[in-house]
This record gives C-alpha cells, structure tokens and sequence, in this order.
C-alpha cells in the first residue's frame, strides 16, 4: 500500500515539480514539522565542518539553512527552489528570524543552477530528489557547482527501509514508526531505487563520484566532483 502511494506522489510531484501557493502554506505548518527533525541533524554535522559557501537545493521555506546560519558563520548562504510561493515563505521566515542579511534565496531549477562553476564548499538538499524528472542532470550539476574537495549531501526518506531501522528512527525523532513510514512514502523514494532502480541507473550514468549510505529511513547520496577526493 505505502509503495503503491509513494508511486503516486512521486508521479504527481514530478508532473507539478514546484509547490504551488496554499500547499506551500500546508507544507511550512504540517510536513516540515517532521522533515524539520531531519534538518536539524544535517544542519548540526555540516557546521561541524565550517563551510564558508553553502547553498540548500529545494530549500522549501529555508528551516535548513536558517537552522545553520545559527551554528555557523557563512561567507556565502543561499536557498534555491523552483516554487516562487515557497521562497517568498524562506523569506518571511528569514525576516521573522532577523536573517535576512545572511541569506539570500532565489527562484531556480535545480537541473540548471545559477551558480558559477566550483563556488561552493557544500550543497545541501532534503527531500527534494523525488521531485526531479532528470536526476542524473541535477547530479552534475551538483558537482559542477562545487570546488575541488566540496561535497554534496542529498537527503531522501524511504519507506521500505527494514523495521529495525525504522524503529532506531523513530526513537531518534521521537515520532510513531507509522507517521514515518507515511511521510516516507508521501516525501520520498524507496531504498530499491538507490540499489537497483532508476537512481541507480541515473548516478552510474551522470558521470559523478558518489556514495550511497542509508541511516535508518533516511538515504544519502554523496557527490563530490569527479577527481575531487
């Protein structure tokens, strides 16, 4: 059942690709609440490692990068979305936070950034990869945009990770195994994609170097430029 509904969505927010204004609303009041949980651990292990350029791939209404800004001082800080309503919400919630001298965001597809060619130290992205309807495009692009040693962490929830490691979730987030899994199959992809599937398929062929770890319900795919160590 949650794959056959994660199929839908995925379809669904692929054909839409941007949140439209009212879902965008939604979006900021209800599914970020747990995606938010997420961010909150990515931000922490990316001020970890003091990155000075930093941008958010499918930044939503910027609870990441608000969230490092707090932990970090950036040279450089800005959110990319597709959704004009979504980044008029990062803005107001900038301003709501007194930061909108350290952001900045702007309307942009992920598949064609624009950024100069290796200005970043790091690219970070949540939940954005089931959206894209040519991943394999986005992933160069991402190593495109990075300096020689920059990374690449992109985020997905998948519903299909075994049961142990949904309980470990859900114990860390301190939320209910079920809510989840269902957010994973509203907002995400399932791990067979990352192993056998089109992902797969779409990192071997961008021509990227790149890892593939799962934590619990959440997968991560590391890029880094081809040569960049």
């Amino acid at each position: 059942m949650l794959g056959l509904l994660n199929r839908v969505f995925v379809r669904i927010q692929r054909w839409k690709q941007g949140i439209p204004r009212g879902a965008a609303d939604i979006y900021n009041r209800l599914a970020d609440t747990t995606i938010k949980l997420l961010q909150e651990l990515v931000a922490g292990e990316a001020a970890r490692l003091n990155p000075e350029r930093v941008a958010d791939m499918g930044c939503g209404p910027g609870s990441l990068l608000l969230r490092l800004v707090e932990l970090d001082e950036l040279t450089y800080c800005v959110g990319i979305d597709i959704s004009r309503p979504m980044a008029h919400i990062f803005w107001r919630n900038a301003g709501q936070r007194g930061a909108r001298h350290r952001v900045d965001v702007v309307v942009a597809d992920a598949h064609k950034m624009p950024l100069r060619r290796g200005c970043l130290d790091l690219l970070l992205s949540t939940g954005t990869l089931h959206h894209l309807r040519r991943p394999g495009e986005v992933f160069r692009e991402c190593a495109r945009v990075l300096r020689e040693g920059g990374e690449a962490w992109i985020y997905e929830f998948s519903h299909d990770a075994p049961k142990a490691e949904v309980e470990r979730t859900a114990r860390e987030f301190k939320r209910p195994k079920l809510l989840l899994r269902l957010v994973a199959a509203l907002h995400g992809l399932p791990r067979r994609e990352f192993e056998e599937g089109y992902l797969r398929r779409e990192l071997e062929e961008s021509g990227v170097e790149y890892e593939v770890t799962y934590e619990g319900v959440v997968t991560r795919i590391l890029v880094r430029p081809v040569g960049g160590g």
